[in-house]
């Protein structure tokens, strides 16, 4: 380095006034400070007198012993006292010749150590160790140049010292040992050995004591003027180490090294600030590009397997390496990609467990979310939009998949979970029925499911019945669930009903309960034609005849389909017992009550008394005869599941069960095609009126509307109940054309005009 530089250093470290070496330190110490610890003291005994007649003159031996001595620590009976008075005299004498003698005397002597203590430092010190060694050297000779600065306090503080020298005392040594550094050619040395201290830090990047000792050796490079030189060193070598690091990483398993990128990316974003100045930015550019930029579609490919093994906190890390690199579209293609792919594998599975999936699957992508994504909205949006399509992928399927869900769960209730258990699963139904698009398909399933078990009290809380229609009132409005709260409402009249039927005078020979439901409310069941006994038939005229005294000019409908009874029978050796039987269960039984004890009945016969369709008659006898064996109360010859019209059956004397009353399941039939065609007819139907009706609201307000804006203000209206087919739509507007209740306006193509 020129010398020059020296001069450059003087002048950018400022005129410090030297009375005070601490103060002279402070000018350097941004650049480099001195290790920890108190400033060696030098004592001087005795209090300093004012110069006598024959002042005293340091010699130049008497100063080259004693600040060598100071520095060399081997002060025993050097004269302190007399030197500091001698100093001390100079300067109040004004002497500049003498205070220069003073002053050239010992900074010689303190150049001559700082050369032998560098001499010694680089011969004794392996390459990679010498910026470390250096620095260390340097604060030593600091600490003990204080000591001089004591002794010379005089001349450091005078105006002579000022005005000639102008800088501290520590700043001349500096700018001597940038000089002999220069000429020894170390630099490259130098700026290696940080280089290797670096790669130590990176490797072990929780030793402190590197950061501290690096952070030290590049505050003493930056006054040494080498600092710009090696921060391009330094990032040159970060790029070439990640970029065998990303190598390594992504030739064996990308997914194990993610905490590792993650870990790195940390480190080096923590260091920029002191270890790569101008170049902190390229360096932390150049690293993302390299662990992450180039490897994206190896990254998010982790997406599946990370949510699989519900590796969250490994996906948190991978979602902030991508988000550093800007790159989360990727993140959000792959997040979709997954969701619909694991999605529709559930969907397109079996239906028995299909929404049990569904519902866990929903949980998962949940959790993801929150703990693996950071709670990222455009995260959120893309779940959600990619479950919507996946749920509504078989059209009207899942409703009614998702309707028989609900009703395993509210039937089990309590049974089977506790209540918070049984909210939160009610909580991710309503989650899967927001998604859903055919929402009035679900209704009408959902109906079914509701009335079945309310009239045949299978509902296992009333409170979570009324939560889960207070659930989806909210979800989907009032007139969603209008038809469900009447259905509740009618089951509350006919117990008021029931309890005015039994305080009259008349009294049954056995308990009779009815249901009043209001047919237009309530679900389609079957009409099924039963030959009851003649005390039941004579309870049933009893209660209409009741009922026509409450409310005059109505007719009761019975539907026997969905009544059920509880009857004592006597099985012979079996013993009497209770059975929760169905009422064409016990039709067929009571056919026994005039046979007699071990006698066949052929099943003509029975068919003959019952009057039961032959469909419902073998299903029933299956139940009784041909289900689970301790509830076989009638034997069928000859045995077989099947039930032909050449069989009889004979009360079950050998029936196995210690239960006093037996629950005997009716067989139920899974829904035809044709009964399947039939429900989404009624539900198209609905649909066509409620899209005519939306048609007219509108036409009413806006007297004349475009082709356009009425259809998207029909689709706004109905997207809550189902989602509106561009074609089902005009079909609606082609109806009430054919009506007269709307028209087109002739000259302006593609207006509709609302007719009165």
């Amino acid at each position: 380095m020129r010398r020059g530089a020296s001069g450059a250093l003087a002048q950018s470290l400022g005129n410090v006034h030297t009375g005070d070496a601490r103060d002279a330190w402070m000018g350097i110490a941004r650049a480099f400070p001195r290790t920890s610890g108190a400033t060696p003291k030098l004592a001087i005994s005795g209090a300093p007198t004012p110069p006598c007649a024959a002042p005293l003159m340091p010699s130049k031996a008497a100063m080259d012993e004693v600040v060598g001595a100071l520095m060399l620590g081997t002060l025993h009976h050097c004269p302190l006292q007399r030197l500091y008075r001698a100093v001390q005299d100079v300067c109040a004498l004004q002497d500049t010749a003498a205070m220069q003698h003073v002053y050239n005397t010992s900074v010689a002597r303190l150049r001559r150590l700082l050369d032998a203590e560098v001499d010694a430092c680089l011969k004794r010190t392996p390459p990679n160790n010498v910026a470390l060694h250096l620095e260390c050297m340097w604060q030593s000779y600091v600490a003990k140049l204080a000591r001089v600065e004591q002794l010379l306090a005089p001349l450091l503080g005078g105006a002579w010292y000022a005005a000639k020298v102008g800088t501290s005392l520590e700043s001349v040594c500096f700018a001597h040992l940038q000089r002999q550094l220069q000429v020894l050619r170390v630099e490259p040395v130098l700026m290696q050995s940080v280089c290797a201290v670096a790669q130590q830090l990176r490797e072990a990047p929780h030793e402190t004591s590197l950061v501290r000792s690096l952070q030290s050796v590049l505050r003493m490079l930056r006054a040494l003027g080498l600092y710009e030189r090696v921060c391009g060193m330094l990032a040159a070598q970060a790029s070439a180490y990640y970029t065998t690091l990303a190598h390594e990483f992504y030739e064996t398993d990308p997914g194990a090294h993610i905490s590792a990128m993650y870990a790195c990316i940390l480190c080096e974003d923590a260091w920029k600030d002191w270890l790569y100045g101008a170049e902190a930015e390229r360096v932390l550019q150049a690293m993302q590009r390299t662990l992450v930029s180039e490897h994206v579609a190896q990254l998010t490919g982790l997406v599946p397997l990370l949510a699989e093994q519900h590796a969250y906190s490994t996906c948190s890390m991978l979602y902030h390496l991508l988000a550093r690199s800007d790159v989360l579209d990727a993140l959000r293609a792959a997040l979709r990609d997954y969701v619909h792919e694991r999605g529709m594998a559930l969907v397109q599975g079996a239906q028995d467990t299909m929404m049990e999936r569904l519902v866990a699957f929903q949980d998962e992508t949940r959790d993801l979310w929150a703990e693996g994504l950071q709670h990222d909205r455009t995260m959120q949006h893309a779940i959600r939009d990619t479950f919507e399509a996946v749920v509504n992928a078989r059209g009207g399927k899942p409703a009614e998949l998702l309707a028989q869900y609900i009703d395993v769960k509210l039937r089990g209730g309590n049974k089977i979970m506790s209540d918070v258990q049984l909210e939160q699963c009610m909580d991710n139904a309503l989650s899967l029925f927001r998604h859903m698009h055919d929402k009035d398909m679900f209704e009408e399933f959902y109906k079914r499911c509701f009335a079945r078990r309310l009239l045949l009290s299978r509902s296992a809380s009333d409170e979570a019945e009324r939560s889960m229609l207070l659930k989806l009132k909210r979800e989907a409005g009032p007139d969603f669930t209008e038809k469900l709260e009447t259905m509740l409402k009618d089951m509350q009249l006919s117990n008021g009903l029931m309890a005015a039927f039994s305080d009259r005078d008349t009294r049954l020979p056995f308990d009779f309960d009815v249901h009043v439901l209001t047919q237009a409310h309530w679900p389609t069941f079957p009409d099924v034609h039963v030959a009851l006994p003649p005390p039941m038939m004579d309870a049933m005229h009893d209660y209409e005849a009741f009922y026509a005294t409450v409310h005059s000019g109505r007719s009761l409908s019975w539907r026997h389909a969905l009544g059920y009874l509880v009857v004592t029978v006597d099985l012979g050796k079996a013993g009497v017992r209770e059975l929760y039987i169905s009422t064409f269960q016990a039709a067929v039984l009571f056919v026994f009550n005039h046979a007699k004890r071990g006698e066949a009945i052929g099943y003509e016969t029975i068919r003959a008394q019952t009057q039961l369709e032959p469909s419902t008659l073998k299903r029933t006898l299956q139940s009784l005869a041909s289900g689970a064996i301790p509830t076989r109360v009638l034997r069928k010859h000859p045995q077989g599941r099947d039930v032909l019209e050449s069989d009889t059956f004979t009360i079950n004397e050998a029936l196995k069960n210690d239960r006093k009353r037996i629950r005997i399941n009716q067989i139920q039939y899974k829904e035809t095609a044709e009964e399947q065609r039939t429900t989404e007819e009624r539900v198209f139907i609905d649909r066509e009126l409620i899209l005519q009706a939306a048609v007219m609201r509108i036409l009413k307000a806006r007297k004349t509307i475009a082709h356009t804006e009425l259809m998207h203000a029909v689709v706004q209206q109905s997207k809550l109940r189902f989602a509106v087919d561009a074609s089902e739509l005009k079909k609606a507007f082609e109806r009430l054309i054919e009506k007269d209740l709307m028209e087109r306006v002739e000259g302006e193509r593609g207006v509709y005009r609302y007719v009165a």
